[in-house]
């Protein structure tokens, strides 16, 4: 597929904990679709070749405590975020950091994201249904499942991130203002 620092692919990866559960996966290019997938080689096969993956998942531990500075921040923000040691995120947490070291050594930029902290301030509502209408207007099927609905926000944050459109909060890349 080329030089994947040349790609204009951006892939969005709402991680599931473990290869039992469905991972969201879109893929915004020209167009932008969503798929389910489920084993690590399937994620791996859809990442490759993209200018930037923006994933759903903790990429690193906090340095001390049960969170990072970036989840304190958010949550004084006012947004939700489960710590990346909380006894449901320990999974996720580390296939998260696993995903994001093999397609690193691919040579693939790849940044965390958080997509209700996205959703919240590009929509400015929690109700997915009315995200998932303004996603349908870029191509995402109405049908799309909640981890299809995260990848393509996740996408979309990370389409943001490439046009200077987002700021960091600790390792967490979030949209600067609404959009909708």
């Amino acid at each position: 597929m080329g030089n994947p620092k040349e790609s204009g692919l951006i892939v969005g990866v709402d991680l599931a904990g473990s290869e039992r559960r469905p991972t969201g996966i879109a893929l915004l290019g020209r167009t932008l679709s969503t798929k389910t997938v489920h084993a690590e080689e399937e994620i791996l096969d859809a990442c490759r070749g993209a200018g930037l993956v923006a994933i759903d998942a903790p990429l690193s531990l906090p340095r001390k405590g049960g969170l990072r500075k970036g989840d304190r921040e958010l949550i004084r923000m006012g947004y939700r975020v489960f710590p990346p040691l909380f006894s449901r995120m320990r999974m996720l947490t580390r296939r998260g950091m696993g995903l994001a070291a093999k397609l690193r050594r691919e040579g693939i930029r790849v940044i965390e994201i958080h997509p209700r902290t996205s959703g919240l301030i590009l929509f400015g509502t929690e109700d997915r249904r009315l995200w998932l209408r303004k996603l349908a207007r870029l191509g995402v099927k109405r049908t799309a499942s909640e981890h299809e609905l995260d990848a393509a926000l996740a996408a979309l944050t990370g389409k943001l991130y490439l046009e200077g459109k987002t700021r960091k909060v600790g390792n967490i890349v979030i949209p600067l203002k609404a959009r909708a």
